[in-house]
């Protein structure tokens, strides 16, 4: 199972960072961030709840989107759970708008649903001695909603979130035909959950991920955007909702009269270049320095024997 002396922090300085960025493991988890932005160009976002459990009555039309594999299905489910988790640790009534302590009893709460549920669903996979690797794995998922201690809500959350994917990926548990379930599946259910605790923290691989939907909608939503009035926008909205995460930020960027204009450097330079090639490797790149080699995000970062260098 691991304990938590299996596990480290290495990046204490300029110089671990460097023997970081430049290890084998660094170059693994930038190669899995593209395979999963590659896994979506193209692809219709659906609703999440059209995804379902593929059985073996399903086997013969595997190829269809909405069929999660057993692996998939089961993480899906444990991130599910952060729901009933946020509804029965409600806010603290406290003097400080800040460091709400009722967050603490959500990590309680959300913590207690990993440790019974995450051994199951890796001992379901069959993959042998998969429990070597419980701790570690559910540490990554644990942390991805924030620190307890500290009562952070996110230094380093999304990072940890895709290292748990990533650690999954590297024992084998998804394959690659998972991977777009990964993104369009997982991490939207991840974002949904941050929604619901309107928790106010940076996520950047939300912007590289969904970027890629930019090539297979962008002349029709842009199209048809110049052919509607204002006043129809939001019917406009609601008849395109679940394609349209991405691109509505971009059309407001472009109304010179509304409040958002200006208030994403990411956006605006997204919105500069529409070309996907230059998109995805820009935001990529952006990635890398802004986060992923960041000492005040790595400082945070446990590394055991799934993750090291």
């Amino acid at each position: 199972m691991g304990d938590v002396n299996s596990l480290s922090y290495k990046i204490i300085n300029d110089e671990s960072i460097i023997r970081f960025t430049k290890s084998s493991i660094y170059n693994d988890i930038i190669e899995f961030i593209t395979n999963l932005n590659k896994s979506v160009v193209g692809v219709e976002m659906k609703p999440l709840e059209d995804f379902k459990l593929c059985n073996e009555n399903d086997m013969i039309n595997n190829d269809n989107f909405l069929f999660l594999s057993k692996n998939v299905y089961n993480i899906f489910q444990l991130i599910k759970n952060m729901n009933k988790c946020i509804d029965s640790c409600p806010p603290i009534n406290q003097s400080s708008r800040f460091g709400n302590r009722g967050f603490q009893h959500f990590c309680d709460a959300y913590y207690k649903e990993v440790d019974e549920y995450l051994p199951h669903a890796l001992s379901e996979s069959n993959i042998p001695n998969i429990s070597e690797h419980t701790y570690q794995i559910s540490y990554y998922l644990k942390n991805s909603i924030g620190n307890k201690k500290r009562i952070d809500y996110g230094t380093g959350h999304e990072l940890n979130f895709l290292l748990f994917l990533f650690c999954l990926n590297k024992i084998n548990f998804f394959i690659p035909s998972d991977y777009k379930h990964l993104v369009l599946v997982l991490y939207r259910q991840y974002l949904f959950v941050y929604y619901i605790l309107c928790v106010n923290c940076f996520f950047f691989l939300f912007f590289f991920f969904f970027s890629c939907f930019f090539k297979y909608y962008i002349k029709m939503f842009f199209i048809n955007f110049k052919k509607i009035k204002k006043k129809q926008f939001p019917i406009y909205l609601t008849q395109h909702r679940i394609i349209t995460v991405f691109l509505i930020f971009i059309y407001f960027i472009n109304l010179k009269d509304c409040f958002h204009i200006n208030n994403s450097r990411i956006l605006s330079d997204v919105d500069k270049h529409r070309g996907l090639e230059k998109i995805c490797n820009g935001l990529l790149k952006m990635y890398q320095a802004e986060i992923i080699q960041k000492r005040q995000i790595l400082q945070h970062i446990l590394f055991g024997n799934l993750i090291d260098f």
